[in-house]
């Protein structure tokens, strides 16, 4: 009877939580001429991950993704300036906020990019802003944050082609009019930034950590700016990479930061992928959680959203407890009956919600799919009996089974043969040396390879190869990831037992 009330009042609870804790995320995306195909292609796997964990930290959560450049892409170099393309208002529809390509090219000056978003904001209108979409209807109930994924040096060259963080127009050292926009939306607009930056030296580095807000890991130094609300304040929310993939971690770092958790607890979804293409069909969900002190536990609920509609659809899931803090459930076809015929054709993500209780209030905590830059989890058109699958080269299964000789708080998965499409690891269980085998030549790409959780515990470029010898003998055993993103945006994904 208690569970019964609990969920009746969840809707009117949630929604009531939600409306405080909403923000508008404003993804700001650097196009410049110095960021390459494989750059984009980077950057875009990443900040379409933060998007799925943002959407799936609040729903009345929205994004919109701004580019910015001194020309469009693709138009001849006449008159180059500082310019912004907005690819849609802000939006908590997953298909519109997830479908953003390349549109800006040449030059690249942040600080007047965030100009130019801040005239969206007040409904300014300006010829720098070349998209339809000219304006931006910020809830002025809502937070509002900005995340910077950009290559740009401190201050370098012109105003056509220059690589700017900060003020073009006033650019001196150390001084306030030199981040005068960044620190008008920090104290007018109480906005967050997080910056995720190819840093090319110590004055763009510490011009960058300049620029992020408060919170993160990040203790390094960072340039004075005495009018900046966080001045003087560690660590930043700044991310000095050497390319733009994100990990797990510093995903999660972020949206924290960002996103409001009221409940406190913590939730992780995985899949196990089948065969038919390598992931797109789905053999089993699950994952780990964590309840804070004094909280109950209601219910899990699994959905998957389309990729084409943001629609979400329901999928029967009453997972087994394998472990305290640990659930599963092996999927199957049955289970995805929501989904109608006429939405069938298209491409899923998973989202899976832990709904608890503590003191007499309800919470929700969200997931998508915890395993990073795989495109879409599940494709109706393989689920169609088994013939399709086999027709596409799936000649194996997998099962899972409780390891009793182990960690009684984690289990592993052990497998029969499977052939996977399009890439092979040899020996599969391996003792920590094996091969990864392409069906085709990768002219370049990145190799990973990730833990359960996440972690990336190797990593390695490729050029023009079609095979690779790896060795992770010193890596405990287990169940790794291992994927291959090409800069085409192809990625290959298998898993490796290490024995």
């Amino acid at each position: 009877m208690k569970k019964a009330f609990l969920l009746v009042l969840l809707a009117f609870i949630t929604s009531v939580s939600a409306l405080r804790a909403q923000t508008d995320f404003v993804i700001c995306i650097d196009n410049s001429g110095s960021i390459s195909s494989q750059r984009f292609d980077e950057i875009s796997v990443s900040a379409k991950k933060l998007i799925e964990n943002i959407l799936a930290c609040n729903p009345k959560n929205r994004v919109s993704v701004v580019h910015y450049g001194t020309k469009p892409l693709n138009t001849p170099a006449s008159l180059l300036l500082p310019r912004i393309y907005i690819e849609s208002d802000f939006t908590n529809n997953m298909a519109t906020a997830l479908n953003f390509d390349r549109k800006m090219d040449a030059g690249d000056h942040f600080h007047e990019a965030l100009g130019l978003i801040g005239n969206a904001l007040d409904h300014v209108n300006s010829p720098e802003i070349v998209s339809l979409q000219t304006e931006l209807n910020h809830n002025s109930n809502a937070s509002l944050a900005v995340i910077l994924f950009t290559d740009a040096g401190r201050a370098s060259g012109n105003l056509e082609s220059g690589s700017y963080l900060v003020n073009y127009f006033n650019p001196a050292l150390g001084t306030p009019p030199a981040f005068k926009n960044v620190t008008l939306f920090k104290r007018e607009r109480k906005a967050k930034f997080a910056v995720v930056h190819m840093g090319q030296d110590s004055f763009s580095i510490e011009a960058g950590a300049s620029i992020a807000s408060t919170g993160g890991s990040y203790f390094g130094p960072v340039e004075s700016n005495t009018d900046d609300p966080d001045f003087g304040s560690s660590p930043r929310l700044y991310f000095n990479k050497t390319d733009f993939l994100l990990n797990p971690q510093e995903i999660l770092e972020i949206t924290d930061n960002v996103c409001l958790n009221q409940g406190g607890a913590t939730l992780d979804m995985y899949y196990e992928p089948n065969g038919c293409g390598g992931f797109n069909t789905v053999q089993s969900v699950f994952g780990s959680y964590i309840l804070p002190a004094g909280a109950n536990l209601i219910n899990f609920e699994l959905s998957v959203v389309s990729l084409t509609t943001g629609n979400q659809f329901p999928v029967s899931f009453s997972p087994a407890f394998i472990a305290p803090d640990q659930y599963w459930q092996q999927m199957n076809a049955s289970d995805f009956t929501s989904v109608p015929a006429s939405e069938q054709n298209g491409q899923f993500k998973f989202l899976i919600r832990m709904i608890y209780e503590i003191g007499g209030q309800i919470f929700t905590t969200s997931s998508w799919n915890d395993y990073p830059y795989f495109s879409y989890d599940i494709n109706f058109d393989c689920m169609r009996g088994a013939s399709a699958a086999q027709d596409r080269g799936y000649t194996g299964r997998t099962e899972f089974k409780l390891d009793r000789n182990a960690d009684p708080n984690h289990y592993r998965k052990q497998e029969t043969t499977e052939t996977p499409n399009r890439m092979i690891l040899t020996p599969n269980p391996t003792d920590g040396r094996f091969s990864v085998l392409m069906d085709r030549t990768v002219g370049r790409g990145m190799l990973n390879i990730m833990d359960i959780s996440g972690n990336i515990i190797y990593r390695d470029e490729l050029k023009n190869q079609k095979e690779a010898n790896i060795d992770i003998s010193a890596q405990k055993q287990g169940v790794y990831i291992v994927s291959v993103i090409t800069d085409k945006n192809v990625t290959y994904s298998q898993k490796i037992i290490k024995k």
